[in-house]
C-alpha cells in the first residue's frame, strides 16, 4: 500500500516536470519570436525616425546646393553676356567715331589743300616782284624793294635792314642804296617753301626734324652776307640763324604795295 503511494507521487512529480519542460519550451519560442520585433520597434522609434530626418535633410541640402550652383552659373553667364554686349556696343561706337573723325580729317586736309592752292595763286604771281611781306607770327606787314624775283631789300622806318657793312652791330638800319651798284649787305634772297620736303632740303636735314606745326606755303628771306634769316620778334626785325620751324622766320608774300608801319 505504501509503495503504491510512492509510485503515485513519483508519477505526479514526473507529470509536473514534463509540464514545466513544456512551459519552458513555449517561453523560449516566444522570446525568439518577439525579441526582433521589440528591437526593430525600439530602433524605429525614435532612432529610425531620426535617421530618416537626417536623410531628408541631406537630400534637401544637396538639392539646395545644386540650385545655388545653377543660379550662380546662370547669373555669371548673364553678367558675362552683358559685359560682352556692352564692350561690343562701346567698340561699335568707337569705330563709328574713328570713322567719322577720319572722314572729317580727310575733308579738312582737302579743304586746306584747296585754300593753299587758292592763296598761292593770289599771293604769289610768278610774273611779279614781291612788294610786301607779312609775318606769319604776328601778321606784321613789311615793305620790300625788289632787284629781281629772288633778291630783295627789307624796309623799316624808311630805311633798309643792313647786315654788317657800315653797321657797328651785326645788323642795323641804314639809308637804302638806290644805285645800280648796291652791296649785298642790304640784300636778302628768298626761298619758297611749299611743303615739308622742300623744308628739309632747304635746311639740309631729314623730314623727322621738320615740325608738323608748319603751315605751308611760306617764304624764307636769307641774308646774302651771313646766310642768317630775316626774323620778326616782339622787339622788331632782326636776323638770326635760320630755322625753318621758327614761325617768326616764316613770311607770306604779296605783289601789292603797303605802307610800312613797323616802329
Amino acid at each position: 500500500m505504501f509503495i503504491d503511494y510512492i509510485y503515485l507521487l513519483l508519477t505526479i512529480i514526473l507529470i509536473c516536470f514534463i509540464i514545466f519542460l513544456i512551459y519552458l519550451s513555449y517561453e523560449y519560442r516566444n522570446i525568439g519570436i518577439n525579441e526582433p520585433d521589440e528591437i526593430l520597434e525600439n530602433f524605429e522609434t525614435p532612432k529610425l525616425n531620426e535617421m530618416n530626418k537626417i536623410s531628408f535633410d541631406l537630400y534637401n541640402y544637396n538639392k539646395l546646393i545644386n540650385n545655388i550652383d545653377k543660379s550662380y552659373y546662370n547669373l555669371n553667364s548673364e553678367i558675362n553676356n552683358r559685359d560682352v554686349t556692352t564692350d561690343n556696343i562701346k567698340n561699335l561706337k568707337l569705330f563709328d567715331k574713328i570713322t567719322k573723325n577720319l572722314l572729317n580729317t580727310e575733308k579738312i586736309i582737302n579743304l586746306k589743300k584747296n585754300i593753299i592752292k587758292t592763296q598761292d595763286k593770289e599771293e604769289y604771281p610768278v610774273d611779279k616782284l614781291i612788294k610786301t611781306i607779312k609775318s606769319k607770327y604776328n601778321a606784321q606787314y613789311i615793305s620790300t624793294i625788289g632787284y629781281d624775283k629772288k633778291k630783295y631789300s627789307i624796309i623799316a622806318n624808311d630805311k633798309c635792314l643792313t647786315v654788317s657793312g657800315l653797321c657797328k652791330e651785326p645788323y642795323c638800319l641804314l639809308d637804302c642804296q638806290k644805285g645800280l651798284n648796291t652791296s649785298d649787305s642790304q640784300k636778302f634772297q628768298t626761298e619758297r617753301i611749299e611743303n615739308e620736303i622742300q623744308a628739309a632740303k632747304f635746311m639740309n636735314t631729314t623730314l623727322s626734324k621738320i615740325s608738323t606745326n608748319n603751315v605751308y606755303p611760306f617764304n624764307i628771306f636769307k641774308s646774302l652776307v651771313n646766310n642768317n634769316c630775316l626774323t620778326l620778334t616782339d622787339d622788331g626785325i632782326t636776323v638770326e640763324d635760320c630755322n625753318i620751324n621758327n614761325i617768326k622766320q616764316q613770311w607770306e608774300i604779296s605783289p601789292n604795295d603797303n605802307i610800312c608801319v613797323l616802329n
